[in-house]
């Protein structure tokens, strides 16, 4: 039987001299003792075992120990030093067996009739271990809110992971952009905007192997067949200005130009090489390392759930394929604000009109249309741009349109002109670097590292006034022909004085925020308002970054709203050196920001009346 095998190998070979040879399928051969005499009874195995016999006079075997008599079965521990050796063998294949249990000193069988009960083994509950898998310590840069909750109410709770989900779904397809991309496909001639970049960087065997053909007459950008929505305002002043047909792009060429930075330069055309010194002179700018700092705006669309890093475009490298287009262009954007359905994130910087103008024939328009937001608008902005909701009803023209038109017109050396065009670039969500920027080239009288306003810069180059209602085709010509008129001066022109005083100073319905730190957005600082003192603001401006932290002004309706805004938000006040009441407002990083009013206290006033 299998169950006296076990005995047999524990036991000891000198006490029994039996030997067991295991054969195939479980069938064993017992062989009598060498030691056993004629007419005596051959020792018992399990007698000699720690366990002893449970035969007891009935067992057919002697119950002996090594050199003694027969006695009567009793049960016999003994400590023995020496190990088991007893010889297993197959008829197969010779190995040797090694007991599991090698705690010997304890029964390992059950008595008969006794009930075994089977211990389950100990496990981790799936659910503590998905809790300490999923522990994750908040930071600053965790895509959320910077800010710290208030100590009032309760923290928002997450958002379960079938809502994460259905948000990636809507990142993925958001409205439109699934009709948007078949569009294209079906009318466009060049590939959709990620094909373009992927392609930018791969070339096929046969490609290189073949020879350089002759660059196609007809512009790239012509090739495209898009639905432009073609949208004009009821009265607008355009500015002409008179192009000296004497002059050519060479006249340019005295100019010095400083060696080239490690971002592209144009250095393949005459037309780029026009702009080489006005493009290293908007890099010197303070404030432009900020505002150009495109891998931020990535990040941040990327952490809010704007979007992700693969909606964005980068021109390639110049060559044959874009020798025939405009090597200079000045565009300029108007935007709407948005809101994901889904996750409810805001977008401050929506599309919603682009318009650009050849710098080489600023009378050319080679692109002015509607574009069709991704989310529903909640901030048509009527009052700055002029679109209302039914001017973008039918609307067919999106993003992706506008990204695969600047893909098939502009290379790396493409000059990109306009007034604070970094805000038209993050709309069209286009990494650019040849970049020629008037809010850069132009100071401001009363303030060096403030940035004048198109209006201020239209009245002091041109002497021209800008109408109240922004039109994207004259504001591009504008910021051009204001550019034309610093590279003819060779960049020596005068500060550019302020029109009117700046709203900061004399509106008791803003508050000035400043500490601001790079990753903090308008979108944050909105948000951040909402939850600390449930007061809405109309507008956060855009943060400047003077330095290493930033500030930027708020607007509410009124001089009641951001009194209340200010006196709920928790902590001390506290005045600054002018005066002014200001707070602190903690983010999640143990950093914080500064809250402060733009009007004295009533005491100081009259302190400052009578002195």
């Amino acid at each position: 039987e299998p169950h006296l095998i076990s005995y047999l190998i524990d036991a000891d070979p000198v006490a029994t001299g039996i030997s067991i040879r295991i054969m195939p399928a479980t069938k064993y051969t017992l062989f009598a003792s060498t030691n056993s005499k004629e007419g005596q009874k051959p020792p018992c195995a399990f007698f000699a075992s720690d366990a002893g016999c449970r035969n007891g006079d009935k067992c057919k075997f002697a119950h002996v120990l090594p050199g003694a008599a027969e006695t009567a079965c009793i049960p016999v521990t003994r400590n023995r030093s020496m190990s088991s050796s007893s010889v297993v063998s197959t008829e197969s294949e010779d190995e040797v067996y090694e007991p599991k249990n090698k705690n010997t000193n304890a029964n390992i069988f059950a008595a008969p009739g006794e009930e075994v009960k089977k211990s389950p083994k100990a496990k981790t509950p799936k659910s503590q271990e998905k809790k300490k898998s999923n522990k994750k310590r908040k930071s600053i840069e965790d895509g959320g809110n910077p800010f710290a909750n208030p100590k009032s109410k309760s923290t928002t709770p997450s958002t379960s992971q079938q809502d994460k989900k259905k948000q990636k779904r809507s990142e993925n397809t958001p409205q439109n952009a699934i009709g948007a991309y078949a569009a294209m496909a079906a009318m466009a001639t060049p590939p959709p905007p990620a094909a373009l970049v992927q392609n930018s960087t791969k070339k096929s065997k046969s490609a290189k192997k073949a020879k350089v053909k002759q660059a196609d007459p007809t512009p790239s950008y012509l090739n495209l067949n898009l639905p432009v929505a073609s949208f004009s305002l009821p009265s607008g002043n355009k500015v002409k200005k008179d192009i000296d047909p004497t002059k050519s792009d060479d006249d340019s060429s005295d100019m010095s130009v400083p060696p080239a930075p490690r971002v592209p330069l144009p250095n393949s055309t005459v037309t780029g090489r026009k702009w080489q010194k006005a493009i290293i002179q908007s890099r010197e700018h303070n404030n432009y390392e900020g505002s150009f700092d495109f891998k931020k705006y990535i990040s941040a669309d990327e952490n809010s759930g704007r979007g992700k890093s693969s909606q964005w475009i980068k021109a390639k490298p110049f060559g044959s394929w874009c020798a025939s287009n405009p090597q200079a262009i000045a565009i300029d954007c108007e935007m709407c604000e948005t809101r994901d359905p889904v996750t409810g994130v805001n977008d401050p910087k929506a599309l919603c009109r682009v318009s650009i103008v050849n710098a080489e024939k600023p009378e050319e328009v080679l692109l002015d249309t509607l574009v069709k937001p991704d989310w529903p608008v909640v901030d048509y902005r009527t009052w700055v741009n002029g679109i209302k909701k039914e001017h973008l009803e039918n609307v067919q023209f999106t993003l992706a349109h506008a990204q695969a038109f600047m893909m098939a017109l502009c290379s790396e050396e493409t000059v990109i002109a306009g007034h604070a065009v970094h805000n038209d670039l993050v709309a069209l969500k286009m990494e650019h670097y040849c970049n020629v920027d008037s809010a850069c080239l132009f100071e401001v009288k009363d303030a060096p590292e403030a940035t004048c306003s198109l209006k201020d810069l239209a009245m002091a180059c041109l002497k021209t006034e800008m109408p109240k209602t922004h039109d994207s085709v004259n504001d591009a010509r504008v910021a051009l022909n204001c550019l034309e008129y610093y590279l003819e001066r060779d960049g020596n022109v005068d500060p550019i004085e302020r029109t009117s005083p700046p709203r900061s100073r004399t509106n008791a319905s803003q508050l000035f925020i400043h500490r601001i730190p790079k990753v903090c957005q308008p979108s944050h600082l909105q948000s951040m308002f909402l939850m600390h003192t449930n007061v809405q603001p109309n507008e956060v401006h855009d943060i400047e970054f003077p330095g290493e932290t930033g500030k930027t002004f708020v607007n509410f309706p009124s001089p009641r709203h951001a009194n209340l805004a200010f006196d709920t938000l928790e902590g001390e006040e506290e005045p600054d050196k002018s005066g002014r009441m200001q707070k602190k407002v903690y983010l999640r990083d143990g950093n914080y920001v500064r809250v402060r009013k733009m009007v004295l206290p009533r005491e100081n006033r009259d302190r400052r009346k009578s002195t």
